[in-house]
């Protein structure tokens, strides 16, 4: 036994080649469905199989992944990169976490824009597809309450944020709930007396000062002729008030994208969110997608550093400081009521998305046989699409449907 753990102590020493940090990481993500299950991939390679890092400390970065906004696997991956390699590991890690669904989701894009697809892409097809999104996101929002909404003041937040959301129609709102909600969980706090002592140096507060800049560019109503030519800082800032998982991003994102300036409709940002589970990653892999629509490759490009980079840039400042951030009752106290309000995002966009299906009943048959699939049969999401589309499909070739 103490061979092993001299092993594995001197396996943590080691430092991991760039290249093949790139290697794991991409190949790991392109086979992950979900930031759940990069993390869980990404676990048992570097933590299971090469010992490269403790179960408590693999768990550390787990944990502050989840305080930060942005999409939680790459957040990890980032910070697995910046623990193995530093600087350089963070971005190349960061990188391979996120080429893989950059590449696929920029692909459909381009052949949904072929009049072939877009034929085939008909209305009856797209609300099937929304009865499915609107199921796992329903499954996503119960998990999530059961895990995150305890005690009644997380479950008053809760409720007082499902209700804002439904009426709020300006990113302003979603910033404002936000931080209500963090400075609410700190005021109120049973622990008193306490302050967050944290040292940055100059560089990090370059890097909080664009942030906040983008956060800002994000929450102020703008005029709608600048909507396209602050799309993508205004994207950044949006990022930076993701809590929760990709589905929580549905009703922020479609402010910012689905504008006369922009001209992403209803069903083009619907569909999209329905093909992200067919692709590996986070469900925040709608971005180049959109990005696509607007501007070809570049768009792509463009929108995934927007909505990725500012958001590994903050995890791994944060991670500089997490033992001051772990050991501050108030701070954890405001985060525990922000996690609760985010919530509100994933039941808002069921209703949201239910409420654009007709009341009929092939579509109740859909939404049944997704929520078995999904919570009691654990059916992978894309094997669920793909039976959707494939009945689906049948029953319009016999004119079943309407």
């Amino acid at each position: 036994m103490q061979t092993i753990t001299s092993h594995d102590s001197a396996r943590r020493g080691e430092r991991e080649p760039l290249w093949k940090l790139f290697r794991v990481v991409f190949g790991l993500s392109a086979l992950s469905w979900g930031g759940l299950a990069l993390m869980a991939q990404l676990e048992n390679h570097y933590v299971e199989r090469e010992g490269r890092l403790s179960r408590v400390a693999f768990s550390d970065l787990i944990a502050l992944a989840w305080m930060v906004p942005g999409p939680v696997g790459c957040n990890v991956a980032v910070q697995l990169g910046h623990a193995l390699r530093g600087r350089a590991g963070a971005w190349v890690a960061g990188i391979a976490s996120v080429l893989p669904f950059f590449m696929l989701m920029t692909l459909f894009a381009m052949f949904y824009r072929t009049p072939l697809v877009r034929a085939a892409a008909s209305q009856t097809l797209l609300n099937h597809f929304s009865v499915v999104l609107a199921t796992l996101i329903g499954i996503t929002w119960y998990k999530q309450t059961r895990a995150l909404v305890r005690g009644k003041l997380e479950w008053a937040a809760a409720l007082v944020g499902c209700v804002a959301l439904f009426y709020a129609h300006s990113p302003a709102a979603y910033v404002l709930m936000l931080s209500a909600a963090f400075g609410a969980g700190w005021v109120v706090s049973p622990v008193r007396h306490t302050r967050i002592v944290v040292s940055f140096a100059r560089g990090d507060w370059q890097i909080l000062g664009v942030l906040c800049v983008f956060v800002l560019l994000f929450a102020l109503p703008l005029p709608h002729r600048y909507d396209l030519a602050l799309l993508w800082p205004r994207l950044a800032g949006a990022g930076m008030t993701l809590f929760g998982g990709g589905f929580s991003a549905l009703p922020v994102l479609k402010t910012l994208f689905v504008t006369p300036a922009i001209g992403i409709s209803d069903n083009d940002f619907t569909l999209a969110f329905s093909l992200s589970p067919l692709s590996p990653g986070p469900l925040l892999n709608v971005v180049p997608f959109f990005g696509y629509l607007i501007d070809g490759w570049v768009g792509a490009l463009i929108a995934t550093l927007a909505l990725f980079v500012p958001s590994g840039c903050l995890v791994v400042l944060a991670q500089r400081h997490l033992h001051q951030l772990k050991m501050n009752p108030r701070f954890e106290h405001g985060m525990r009521i922000l996690r609760a309000v985010t919530t509100a995002f994933l039941a808002v966009a069921v209703l949201r998305i239910a409420g654009r299906v007709p009341i009929q009943p092939v579509y109740l048959i859909t939404a049944l046989f997704s929520a078995m699939c999904f919570a009691k049969l654990k059916v992978p999401v894309y094997v669920v699409y793909g039976t959707v589309a494939v009945g689906c499909g049948l029953w319009l070739a016999y004119g079943a449907l309407p």
